[in-house]
């Protein structure tokens, strides 16, 4: 039997092979014009997801940089303005010292009123310092002058709210200092010490981590001595006895996790090395203090405890362990010596109840994980132990409060040396002493925060090198084969072209020799 190959047909198979080889040839082209391996949607699909995954990372993590960039802007200048606060009030100690010595006269003290006048313009001048138009005291109240005169007495026209900035998927800061601190309303304070964060347990929940933050929901990866690597996904957790569940069942019981020793973190244990870390740029284990390794058998995670609360129970304080039930302590206020009995307390608002109950005029508070004792004028006082069980020690809470009152304290050094009075002017010396120890305060809390934000910036950039490196892996392509696949569909195309030019030279003239 034969069969008839027909011109038309044998057409179409050529010029569909040169179009195949043409658009091979296009392709790899594309690719090495492009250096990138997925130039669209048909190259990929399954690559598609995972690069505009790793383009929203990169994108987030480009605007944490900005904002520690705009951040660093604010802190820098607030360092500057407590520094120029700094020098104005060690001008007025010199005033203070020089008009209150024997070489004073009335002269030099009338000179001296318009002196400290001067050096209240200068504070206000300073504190009332902005940056791109934004105040830097006014707390969120940034387009408002913090403050401002009103005949003798300077008036705070901002709030008391700090300025948060997100420098990271699971970190914010505070980045701003309100500038109700420098007025003292007319109060004294003493700061605790002592870190009140309640231990962790079982039943603690995850949205509770992180002083309240919260945690990342997702999946980590765990690598033990054994050479296995673990991915477990812990999305579905809502306590930490949810978490170390879920661990042991996904690692059969090859990797546990519990609680530090200290009840301030978790802990994984199993076959050393222990390696924990991130899945696809995920920020999980980070949100659970433990993207870390280890070399022995456990590996022990960072400081993730929740917030201390009025109900937080005395018992769960780490930093009370030993030290219960809690005794008696002193407080010399006003003249008159308070014992405060705490032996009853069980939480931590028992403590406040108690005391508030105890001492007129003065409330204890709860923030930041620490007990503050605030009195209601401006006077100091006196917090000691008052038997063997030192509870003002335990609490953090043993030591001098004293007043802030910045421009307070320059409006009765001005009317002392209006008067002439040398005991007046000296006696602010106290005051002026605090005021330059809270400015010191304020100075090293702020330089905390600018190693706060180089420190961000440089994880920021490890994970940006990190995320293009993964991003790479997916997006770009390889060099050498790109050139060897090019290569070789120049090749097959030009075979294509001299083959079809062969095939088509064949005429009837030719046919009929």
């Amino acid at each position: 039997m034969s069969f008839r190959v027909t011109d038309s047909y044998l057409s179409n198979i050529l010029v569909g092979d040169l179009n195949r080889s043409l658009g091979r040839l296009l392709e790899q082209q594309r690719m090495a014009g492009s250096m990138r391996r997925v130039n669209s949607f048909a190259d990929d699909p399954r690559a598609i997801g995972t690069i505009q995954r790793y383009n929203a990372l990169l994108a987030n993590n480009d605007q944490y940089l900005t904002n520690v960039t705009r951040s660093r802007l604010i802190v820098d200048g607030t360092d500057v303005a407590l520094q120029n606060i700094s020098e104005v009030l060690a001008d007025i100690r010199v005033i203070s010292l020089r008009e209150s010595s024997a070489i004073s006269t009335p002269q030099s003290q009338e000179i001296s009123v318009t002196e400290v006048d001067n050096l209240v313009n200068r504070l206000l001048d300073v504190l009332n310092s902005s940056i791109e138009g934004n105040y830097l005291f006014s707390g969120r109240q940034v387009k408002t002058p913090p403050f401002a005169r009103s005949g003798s007495t300077v008036l705070y026209q901002g709030d008391t709210d700090e300025i948060l900035s997100r420098t990271g998927p699971n970190s914010t800061m505070a980045v701003n200092i309100p500038g109700d601190i420098f007025l003292g309303t007319q109060s004294s304070t003493l700061g605790g010490q002592v870190d009140m964060g309640p231990r962790l347990d079982l039943t603690t929940s995850l949205s509770d981590l992180n002083l309240g933050v919260g945690w990342s929901p997702g999946t980590i990866s765990i690598s033990d001595g054994t050479g296995t690597t673990y991915q477990v996904d812990v999305s579905g957790a809502v306590t930490i006895n949810d978490l170390a569940t879920t661990i042991n069942a996904a690692t059969s019981g090859m990797v546990n996790l519990g609680i530090s020793a200290d009840g301030s973190s978790l802990e994984i244990t199993g076959a050393g090395p222990l390696v924990v870390g991130e899945i696809n740029g995920g920020t999980t284990a980070a949100s659970l203090g433990l993207n870390a390794n280890s070399l022995g058998g456990s590996l022990t995670g960072r400081d993730v405890r929740t917030t201390a609360l009025p109900s937080t129970n005395l018992a769960d304080i780490e930093a009370l362990s030993g030290g219960l039930p809690l005794g008696v302590m002193n407080v010399n206020w006003q003249g008159t010596d308070y014992a405060i009995d705490f032996s009853a307390a069980v939480t931590l608002g028992d403590l406040q109840t108690i005391f508030n109950a105890t001492v007129p005029g003065m409330e204890m508070q709860l923030q930041n994980n620490t007990l503050s004792l605030v009195g209601g004028s401006p006077e100091s006082f006196l917090v000691t132990n008052a038997d063997a069980t030192n509870t003002a020690s335990a609490l953090g809470l043993n030591g001098n409060g004293t007043p802030v009152r910045l421009f307070g304290m320059l409006e009765d050094l001005k009317a002392a040396l209006g008067l002439g009075d040398k005991e007046a002017i000296r006696a602010t010396m106290s005051e002026l002493n605090s005021i330059e120890n809270t400015i010191y305060q304020l100075l090293m809390k702020n330089g905390g925060r600018q190693k706060d934000l180089d420190w961000s910036e440089g994880i920021l950039r490890q994970r940006d090198e990190r995320l293009q490196s993964n991003l790479s892996l997916e997006y770009d392509a390889d060099v050498a084969q790109v050139a060897a696949d090019l290569s070789h569909a120049e090749t097959s195309y030009q075979a294509s072209l001299l083959v079809t030019s062969k095939l088509y030279t064949a005429n009837l003239m030719q046919y009929l020799r």
